[in-house]
């Protein structure tokens, strides 16, 4: 049994695909470039493969994550130029590496993600100052709606970096680090909320997923290795 990280995009073609069809089209992909992949046993069958944080509709990414499970060894650069032949425009499998099978699975390490947020600004808006005072803040109240159930979460504690890349009079673009995974999470849409950008005009590209160690960022293809 072989297990191998893959690193893939998600990219403007795509970005309004789900995460279920995602997984079906990299499936599909899988298929038809003949790669060995291991299926679970049962009544109905799946492939042995795990992503990383679940990619909301609408935003794009240039760092995705998966864990597949194969029958057997296969050579990795092969590999990757197999399957991006057959995968449509807008999802490249860009690096891959091999993992022992008790590397922890995605879901369970990665705890960082990163996002550019993209947008007009209202009129006259103070970018720097709307910043500045949403980083002040002990309290950032958001709810969210599960399983017909109203909670309301204080973001705030998992929002670690706002940076202003480039502004002008018209449109700004930020690079935000927030908390993802089991212990807590934040929705990008949901800090722009505290921000003066327009209605409808936000555009959301996940630069990466990370685990933070020590105060420092890793990549989950690094920490493969570790």
């Amino acid at each position: 049994m072989i297990k191998i990280r893959i690193k893939f995009t998600k990219e403007a073609p795509i970005r309004f695909i789900s995460h279920l069809d995602l997984a079906r089209t990299i499936e599909r992909a899988l298929r038809r470039a003949q790669i060995p992949v291991n299926y679970s046993e049962g009544f109905t069958p799946r492939m042995k493969m795990a992503f990383g944080s679940a990619l909301a509709v609408g935003v794009t990414s240039s760092g995705e994550y998966l864990d597949l499970e194969l029958d057997r060894h296969v050579e990795l650069d092969g590999f990757l130029e197999a399957l991006n032949r057959v995968l449509p425009v807008g999802i490249t499998f860009t690096e891959g590496v091999y993992i022992d099978q008790d590397t922890p699975t995605l879901m369970s390490i990665i705890n960082r993600a990163q996002y550019i947020l993209t947008g007009d600004l209202e009129h006259n808006a103070d970018l720097g100052q709307a910043v500045q005072s949403l980083l002040d803040e002990k309290i950032l109240s958001v709810e969210r709606v599960r399983k017909k159930r109203t909670r309301t979460l204080n973001i705030r504690p998992w929002i670690f970096e706002i940076d202003i890349l480039s502004k002008s009079a018209k449109t700004a673009r930020l690079q935000l680090l927030v908390q993802t995974g089991s212990h807590g999470n934040v929705r990008p849409e949901e800090v722009a909320e505290y921000l003066p950008f327009l209605e409808n005009s936000l555009q959301v590209h996940r630069q990466g997923l990370f685990i933070a160690r020590n105060s420092s960022l890793s990549s989950p293809l690094e920490v493969a290795h570790c």
